[in-house]
């Protein structure tokens, strides 16, 4: 679904990392507005790159294309995003591919590994999804052209009335929790349940849940501080099937141009979102501990025995996607292979060059 605003321009020159793009020297060009649909709310380290794009989409194409930005669920929520965005119900939107089965499956390998660096996890995504042929088939099949990642960095535990440091602690408890976390938590005794992040906080609060799996920037966006008073600080691995798509028939439609910019941002996106992540994991954590209006989160690390344990149990779980990736037809050893070695190559990066915003 294509949103347009009038607006006058003149010639604009763009250059951009590495490239230089020309856009037409009309006198009566139009603003083309994409729909974006953000199933998070307009807060948070998220909702913030999200309007570094639409600041950078705009000025880069001269004032031709920008963002239409739907916070909240209000165009798509989380569980509707893949196959809305299919449909052209949004012409770019968040999705995360375990809320739609069997629509992004080779994306989903990204998750199968407990791998906690930002940068390196999304850099091997990234060039994952823009080079593996399984990956790229799905694109196509689907009706979605994917554009760049988030990250959730590593995975904590929030709990709502005591802490968890030990097996024992989570023994009766009920955990929202997703992807190979599930057998994780599970195997310590404690029940699972699937809910999305923007319903985390009323299903602590209704005491449905005892805790979630989750995120330092996560509590803070949803404000989940002010119903849960404890974060053990389990630093497993990401959640990197998470990112940002177009619909394939908007992005066939833009100019040879307007691609090449759509493709430079989709990186530079990602590059951006990942300096931003791994700064925030430290400030976040330090903002939940001294006290946001009054409400404090005490953070907890677990036993070294219970972290290990729940990293190897959810490190086994790859074997159901697997399961998943070949009643589809994919070669799922192969597409895992690939993964890892962009993880092994952008950790020889990082380690020979360090992080790109640091050097």
């Amino acid at each position: 679904m294509k949103h347009f605003v009038a607006g006058l321009t003149g010639p604009a020159v763009l250059a951009a990392g590495l490239f230089t793009f020309s856009f037409a020297d009309t006198a009566d060009a139009q603003m083309r507005e994409l729909r974006f649909a953000e199933f998070g709310p307009n807060r948070g380290t998220r909702a913030a790159a999200l309007e570094w794009l639409d600041t950078e989409m705009r000025e880069r194409s001269g004032g031709t294309l920008g963002l239409d930005i739907s916070w909240g669920g209000a165009l798509l929520g989380a569980k509707t995003a893949a196959q809305g965005l299919a449909d052209g119900v949004a012409d770019m939107a968040s999705i995360v591919p375990v809320y739609a089965p069997g629509q992004l499956v080779a994306y989903e390998v990204v998750d199968t590994v407990q791998y906690g660096d930002e940068w390196v996890g999304m850099m091997a995504t990234y060039e994952f999804m823009n080079t593996n042929e399984a990956a790229l088939a799905e694109q196509k099949s689907s009706g979605i052209k994917y554009f760049g990642n988030y990250t959730t960095g590593p995975t904590q535990l929030l709990t709502k009335d005591a802490p968890v440091t030990t097996a024992e602690d989570l023994a009766g408890l009920t955990i929202r929790a997703t992807g190979a976390f599930v057998p994780a938590v599970e195997s310590k005794g404690a029940s699972t349940v699937s809910v999305s992040q923007p319903q985390v906080y009323e299903a602590l609060s209704n005491g449905s849940v005892d805790g979630s799996t989750t995120y330092y920037y996560v509590v803070k966006a949803y404000k989940q501080y002010e119903v849960a008073k404890y974060i053990t600080d389990l630093n497993m691995g990401q959640v990197l099937a998470f990112g940002v798509g177009m619909n394939m028939n908007t992005y066939m439609s833009l100019s040879d141009e307007e691609q090449q910019l759509v493709d430079q941002l989709g990186r530079e996106f990602t590059d951006y979102m990942a300096e931003k992540m791994y700064e925030s994991r430290t400030s976040v954590r330090a903002e939940l501990e001294a006290g946001i209006d009054g409400h404090k989160i005490t953070v907890v690390e677990p036993t070294a025995e219970l972290r290990a344990s729940m990293v190897a149990i959810a490190d086994a779980d790859v074997s159901s996607w697997m399961e998943k990736a070949e009643k589809k037809g994919l070669d799922a050893a192969a597409v895992l292979d690939s993964y890892k070695a962009l993880l092994a190559k952008y950790e020889a990066e990082r380690d020979a060059n360090g992080y790109p915003w640091a050097r």
